[in-house]
């Protein structure tokens, strides 16, 4: 066997136990990411006694499902369609919103463009606590308090998804504008039949970062709701837990792990999709 077979064996030896050093690392740190939602599923099924004990229990010596029981004799089951209704509705206009802004910043030429997208991005810098009292003086006078509108309209303008939406415009060539305006295509049928089916991976990104976002969020809710009815399910879970200065503590851990389902279920639908659009290498008609 010649010299230059053997150091081609031993590099393919050494990449192929990177690889598994590697797989088994991304595992490892996977699962302890995993830890703490698993902890709170099991904690679900406890019974009151192993869910307030210390140290804690860790795996249930006896499932029940008293805790769910417990959670849906309140109106959680109500709060949760809010979170599922509103958070449907930021991400379907939020998406609008974000595309048609992306490609004006994108493509039109108007003046004081660039610093208008440099307010922008200035805007990412900010905690969104400080637009709080500017945001609900709008939304008082507006009559939009204790509204699910509240939790929408101001939801709509996605300064992260407009960002990333423009960057990725830029990329697609303008050649392909430029013949579709020569067959008589607008500005919206080019973002129809030409950017939309293009930017399909990244609009699909924003749309999860704007879901887990919309769907995990306490902040504005507890600053614009206070009818039980029209709040969302993590407002509900804080309300639940805080009544009595503790409240059933195996509710909270039931609705936290109900929480989890949605998210899953969206992260696998739309990571399929996220897929068919890196594939997709066409224009629609």
């Amino acid at each position: 066997m010649s010299v230059s077979n053997l150091v081609v064996r031993s590099s393919l030896a050494v990449r192929s136990r990177g690889r598994y050093l590697l797989g088994a690392f991304l595992i490892l740190a996977g699962f302890l990411m995993l830890l703490p939602v698993i902890w709170v599923v099991l904690q679900s099924f406890e019974v009151p006694a192993d869910q307030s004990a210390v140290p804690p229990v860790w795996f249930p010596h006896r499932f029940t499902l008293g805790s769910y029981r417990t959670l849906f004799a309140t109106p959680f089951l109500v709060d949760m369609l809010n979170s599922v209704a509103i958070t449907a509705a930021v991400i379907g206009g939020a998406a609008v919103v974000s595309v048609l802004a992306a490609y004006a910043f994108a493509r039109l030429e108007f003046r004081g463009r660039e610093l208008l997208f440099t307010l922008f991005l200035a805007a990412l810098t900010l905690p969104s606590q400080v637009a709080a009292v500017p945001e609900f003086v709008v939304v008082k006078y507006l009559k939009l308090l204790d509204t699910r509108a509240s939790l929408v309209i101001p939801a709509l303008i996605q300064v992260l998804a407009i960002f990333l939406l423009r960057q990725h415009i830029r990329t697609i060539p303008r050649d392909l504008d430029d013949a579709a305006r020569i067959d008589g295509a607008g500005h919206l049928r080019i973002i129809r039949h030409i950017i939309v089916p293009m930017s399909w991976p990244a609009i699909s990104a924003v749309m999860v970062i704007t879901g887990q976002y919309i769907w995990n969020d306490f902040f504005w809710p507890n600053l614009f709701i206070t009818t039980q009815d029209k709040m969302t399910a993590p407002l509900a879970l804080y309300n639940l837990e805080s009544v009595s200065g503790g409240g059933p503590i195996g509710a909270v851990f039931a609705g936290l792990s109900l929480l989890c389902i949605p998210c899953v279920i969206a992260f696998v639908f739309l990571q399929r999709r996220l897929m068919e659009g890196i594939g997709y290498r066409g224009i629609s008609r």
